[in-house]
């Protein structure tokens, strides 16, 4: 209905061969009242054109952009002071059914008042929260918080529980789905190949990232959420393939590629979040593929003491990570969660021996005087 709608829209559009301004249909944007002027040429390609744009410049093509506003998935670059939005609201008014547009303009207000980045990586040392807070990030985006809210709570890395009943229901609805990378795994496990079925036959099956995307187009009302749990252990590369670039934010409902085993166009829906952990201590943030660090929002996650209740057990937290801090990077520093469990000395002890020592001495594996002070900090012998 809304392609039809647009359809109509253009072909009611006067033809200005000569791209003029005011000779054209007028809109004004809502942002800052800006003229500009909406029209067509002989091969029925449609224009947005500003008032003060010079004669000898072309407009801007812009049906892509209205179809994004009219199937209530435009991004980040169609809003605010854009054309796109002015055009589709003339559209609404004029060539839908008014019980439609009210729907949609609500839902499309929803999704602006409530964006945020579609990409975002959690990472940090052992032990700081990363699995427990990508839980909470997906509440608080579904409740609607602000991108700036959401992130300085993540930030901060406080004990909330805010996943349990709205994470719960995301679940149930079956809108998040959790993966994890590693070395041997591929393009045609994430995006689609072929593999033997139960006859010993091979026949062509999609991998989950294709499998969701199609469930997330499907239902573009609603949020859907991918979790990549230790996305720096995998072969980035490989793994995306060519969807690298579909997956930016503003290629996002509108660039396709054709997908070299089933040859069919595929895209990658606005309504899809990609969220991955990814520990530090495994491979550093300066060396992350600078492809993926540039398509992704990292949100860095650190000890945070105050979740340990035993004094014992954060008095000697504190002590450690000063240590590694000073003698490795703070990349390296132990997470909270060692010893959140922690309520006497003698669990204390099982800890001490059973995962810091070994921890430590995978640390400073090639420097024994330092493995030593380590040790030292934990009062066990070596």
């Amino acid at each position: 209905m809304h392609e039809e709608a647009l359809n109509e829209f253009i072909n009611s559009l006067e033809i200005n061969e000569e791209h003029l301004p005011k000779k054209g249909l007028k809109l004004q944007t809502l942002a800052q009242n800006k003229i500009f002027y909406v029209y067509k040429d002989s091969q029925n390609e449609f224009y947005a054109r500003p008032e003060a744009r010079p004669n000898n410049e072309k407009g801007w093509e812009k049906k892509n952009m209205v179809t994004r506003f009219l199937n209530n998935s435009p991004t980040e670059n169609d809003k605010n002071d854009s054309y796109g939005e002015p055009i589709y609201k003339y559209v609404k008014e004029n060539f839908i059914d008014n019980n439609q547009l009210v729907q949609d303009v609500e839902i499309t207000e929803k999704k602006y008042s409530n964006s945020v980045v579609k990409n975002i990586i959690l990472y940090g040392a052992p032990g700081v929260g990363k699995t427990h807070n990508y839980k909470n990030l997906i509440s608080m985006i579904e409740e609607g918080n602000n991108q700036k809210e959401i992130f300085d709570t993540i930030a901060q890395n406080r004990h909330v529980e805010l996943e349990n009943e709205t994470y719960e229901g995301i679940k149930k609805e079956k809108r998040v789905e959790f993966v994890t990378f590693h070395q041997s795994y591929s393009y045609e496990d994430f995006i689609e190949g072929f593999r033997p079925n139960e006859s010993g036959n091979i026949e062509l099956e999609d991998g989950i990232f294709k499998r969701f995307c199609s469930e997330a187009l499907k239902k573009n009302e609603q949020n859907f959420y991918i979790v990549i749990d230790e996305i720096n252990r995998g072969n980035i590369s490989k793994i995306f393939g060519e969807l690298i670039t579909l997956i930016e934010e503003d290629k996002r409902d509108v660039y396709e590629v054709t997908l070299p085993y089933s040859k069919e166009k595929f895209k990658v829906p606005s309504n899809l979040y990609i969220i991955a952990t990814m520990n530090s201590t495994d491979k550093s943030i300066a060396t992350i593929d600078i492809a993926l660090r540039r398509r992704f929002t990292f949100l860095k996650m650190k000890p945070n003491e105050e979740l340990v209740i035993f004094s014992h057990a954060k008095e000697l937290l504190n002590k450690l990570n000063i240590f590694i801090a000073e003698n490795l990077n703070e990349d390296y520093k132990l997470g909270h969660s060692y010893f959140m469990n922690v309520a006497n000395d003698e669990d204390l002890e099982f800890v001490k021996e059973y995962k810091i020592k070994p921890l430590l001495e995978e640390y400073f594996y090639v420097d024994k005087d330092k493995l030593g002070e380590a040790l030292n900090i934990l009062k066990i012998e070596k």
